[in-house]
């Protein structure tokens, strides 16, 4: 898994690193390396057993909703990523195409560039010991990774908040990380962000499904990217190869659930809705008298 760890965070900083060389700003300061020649990066505190956690006030359609932090969730928790999409990310260069209204002018700053590599890092310890739910039991930390991914890739997304908060978005929801965890490494707005994108696990899982439908009209315009970005790559994996023990059924239940849930982000991002309406046209039930969303 450390070998594993590292890769990943190399491809970020390859992918990050072509993006400032593309983009007419000044050169970045070469950053101070750690062992090895790596760059230093965040290296996180050991916890000591398991301490209670703390309830959390969220901010949802106006209310405040209690989310208890739960302990850290069973491996395995989601479906299993195309290892093709990590491999894509070296090849990547982030700054080529024009933006489409997301950028953030700090994306090229060395705070930016290293906040996107500690966030990285960050991840990959939080989820060192999860597994996606795919047959080939893949390591969890490769769907943040694929999710920023999509959203620099092929939604053109450098605004450096999003991806921070793509690669952190199940922090909370499946590990032992806390809100104030996340303020105090990464700021309110990061925090902020990663709130709308945590369920309360303390539900029941269609009362999440459903509450998923319910709240995407309502989200930030950073987290409907995410969740854009999110979607878009469990549906590709699961089209890859179903999770363990899943049926067709199930695949679809799937779907037009992930179709109800994008209908609610319209208008965020014009390629990733593209890809989604893909294969909402492959694997949905056809809606009678409306167009597949």
């Amino acid at each position: 898994m450390t070998m594993i760890r590292s890769l990943l965070i190399v491809l970020i900083v390859n992918a990050v690193v072509s993006l400032i060389c593309a983009a007419p700003y000044k050169a970045l300061p070469k950053l101070e390396s750690g062992p090895k020649g790596l760059p230093l990066m965040y290296v996180p505190m050991v916890r000591k057993g398991k301490p209670e956690a703390p309830a959390v006030e969220v901010h949802v359609h106006g209310k405040c909703e209690p989310v208890i932090q739960g302990p850290p969730a069973e491996p395995g928790v989601g479906t299993g990523p195309d290892r093709s999409q990590l491999l894509k990310c070296a090849e990547a260069r982030l700054g080529e195409a024009p933006d489409t209204g997301d950028s953030d002018s700090g994306m090229h700053s060395p705070d930016a560039i290293m906040n996107i590599v500690k966030a990285t890092d960050f991840a990959s310890h939080k989820h060192h010991f999860q597994r996606r739910k795919d047959p080939e039991g893949t390591p969890y930390i490769e769907h943040p990774v694929a999710v920023a991914h999509i959203l620099t890739h092929l939604g053109k997304v450098s605004n450096p908040v999003v991806i921070i908060s793509a690669l952190l978005h199940d922090t909370v929801e499946d590990t032992d990380t806390t809100f104030e965890e996340i303020e105090r490494e990464f700021g309110p707005r990061v925090r902020s962000v990663v709130e709308e994108l945590t369920d309360n696990k303390h539900m029941t899982r269609d009362e999440r499904k459903r509450c998923q439908i319910l709240h995407a009209p309502h989200s930030s315009h950073e987290a409907k990217l995410v969740k854009l970005a999110d979607k878009l790559h469990n549906l590709r994996d699961i089209e890859r190869s179903l999770p363990v023990n899943w049926t067709e059924e199930r695949k679809t239940q799937y779907f037009n659930w992930a179709r109800d849930v994008v209908q609610g982000l319209r208008g965020t991002n014009a390629p990733i809705e593209a890809e989604l309406d893909a294969l909402f046209a492959k694997y949905c039930t056809p809606r009678e008298g409306r167009e597949n969303e």
